[in-house]
């Protein structure tokens, strides 16, 4: 079977395309350090402001929007309100936060303290410097994420207030951004994916390593193409710049034989049977990180060096790589070219319009002089959820998005950050936090191991790199889950590396 008739037969697969959930809204971390309160005169407010964030500027990496800067004596909580007023409130007062990090309590006493409260209102004796007197409180760093957890806070600590908006631009990707990336990739995902699975066949069968495929897309490509053609026959194929399979087995040890050179006949590797950890190899023979390689090796080869692939490509992983010299004016110059792959747009800041001459021609994958830079823009389907180190991979390779099959969940899979079946809800996981602790040095050990979730039968650990604020990571997560198959069957199988 040739090229044109392996792409005219992948069927897309029916299902539906959703985002994947970042750690953070899974399994939402609760950090809280101490503040000071202290009782001010009402009309000072204004000058406590300019005068505290002059002298203790605020870190700009750490906002702590979400935590009022002055509360009146009907706002404070009621065990704050009992320990702060001693006797009838006053109109004439209100009470100032000052947040961490804090500085020493005489500075902040002396700096206060031509705006303490006046000396007829009735209080208990106070400090002897300005008549300050500070209170330690305990208030939370991070924003809420939800009203309920707001309300809760505001009644148990100090007035917070809730906007729906910083979570998202702290916790997970931008709506805006998720929603245009999440339409885009919708209308091929499926078929994408079904080429993905030919791809992990190639390889599985050529024993050189698992089941496992990896199909690199240029999104504005295949929206140039998309607008031209309209998809016809197998033009789907034409925005992708590379696909790559698992080679695991193909790479010798210490100079031995490799495993794929011990087996006897075609056909799978015997090793794909089982796990053993001598004999699978490195993460760079893995399918996502060869995908990374190609594409690399290509811009490479667009700049006059030689290859540095080592290993043999398979049949489509070569095809595909070849079609860097295929220009896309030769398919308007040729329509009835039968073809399946046409060449490239060229890119360019004006715009991207086809050229009708062969010197103008430009290849799929962007050359380095046109501003390709690793895998940025890019995006890659895969047929299995990515280790942990292929997942790094995939953040320093600067990909735009990432998708995989739901079926495709692995156990030691980087990404997800929550079971597949019946996830536990933010709120109630906030309220659980809240409640089992408040202590900042644990929850950084906790920082510091997998998240693990409450599922006795598997035990199962979800890491949840995707969308790590401490990670910077940008490369968008969704999941493909495919019609007719049930969320049972995710993660189930023989456990490896993918």
């Amino acid at each position: 079977m040739d090229i044109q008739e392996i792409l005219g037969g992948v069927e897309p697969l029916p299902g539906e395309v959703i985002p994947v959930r970042t750690v953070q809204e899974a399994r939402p971390r609760e950090e809280f350090a101490d503040a000071y309160v202290t009782e001010i005169s009402v009309k000072s407010a204004s000058k406590v402001i300019k005068a505290l964030d002059s002298a203790f500027p605020r870190d700009p990496s750490r906002p702590l929007n979400h935590l009022r800067r002055f509360a009146k004596h009907t706002q404070l909580p009621d065990g704050l309100r009992s320990t702060l007023i001693k006797g009838e409130s006053s109109t004439q007062t209100i009470f100032t936060l000052i947040t961490p990090p804090l500085p020493e309590a005489e500075t902040i006493q002396k700096l206060l303290a031509p705006f303490a409260p006046p000396s007829e209102i009735p209080s208990e004796p106070t400090q002897e410097v300005g008549n300050i007197e500070l209170q330690t409180i305990c208030v939370p760093l991070e924003p809420p994420l939800t009203v309920e957890q707001a309300e809760k806070w505001s009644k148990t600590m100090w007035p917070v207030v809730f906007n729906p908006a910083t979570p998202r631009a702290t916790l997970a990707p931008p709506p805006q951004t998720l929603n245009r990336v999440l339409d885009s990739i919708k209308p091929k995902a499926g078929r994408y994916l079904a080429l993905a699975r030919k791809v992990a066949n190639e390889a599985e069968n050529s024993g050189l390593g698992r089941g496992v495929g990896a199909v690199v897309v240029d999104p504005e490509l295949e929206a140039q193409i998309g607008a031209t053609n309209e998809n016809v026959g197998i033009h789907w194929a034409d925005a992708i710049v590379a696909v790559a399979g698992d080679v695991r087995y193909a790479r010798p040890e210490a100079g031995a034989m490799s495993e794929s050179e011990r087996q006897l006949g075609a056909g799978p590797n015997p090793n794909v049977q089982k796990y053993n950890s001598d004999v699978e190899g490195g993460p760079e023979l893995h399918a996502l990180m060869r995908a990374a390689d190609l594409v690399a090796d290509g811009r490479r080869k667009q700049d006059g060096n030689e290859s540095n692939e080592k290993i043999p490509l398979n049949r489509l992983e070569e095809f595909f790589l070849s079609q860097s010299d295929v220009s896309y004016s030769k398919l308007l110059a040729d329509p009835d070219d039968s073809s399946p792959v046409p060449g490239k747009y060229q890119k360019t800041d004006t715009g991207a319009i086809p050229k009708s001459t062969d010197s103008s021609r430009e290849p799929r994958l962007r050359s380095r002089a046109q501003g390709g830079y690793l895998c940025t823009d890019l995006d890659v389907y895969l047929t299995h959820e990515p280790c942990i180190c292929c997942s790094m991979g995939l953040l320093l390779s600067r990909f735009r998005a990432v998708i995989f099959p739901r079926q495709g969940r692995m156990i030691t899979g980087g990404l997800a950050s929550e079971p597949v079946i019946a996830p536990v809800p933010v709120s109630d996981l906030a309220d659980e936090n809240s409640e089992t602790t408040q202590d900042q040095n644990q929850h950084e050990s906790e920082d510091r191991k997998p998240i693990e979730h409450a599922e006795p039968q598997s035990g199962r650990l979800y890491y949840g790199l995707h969308w790590r604020k401490e990670l910077n990571w940008r490369a968008l997560g969704f999941e493909f889950v495919e019609e007719g198959v049930t969320e049972q069957s995710a993660e189930e199988g023989l456990a490896f590396h993918a």
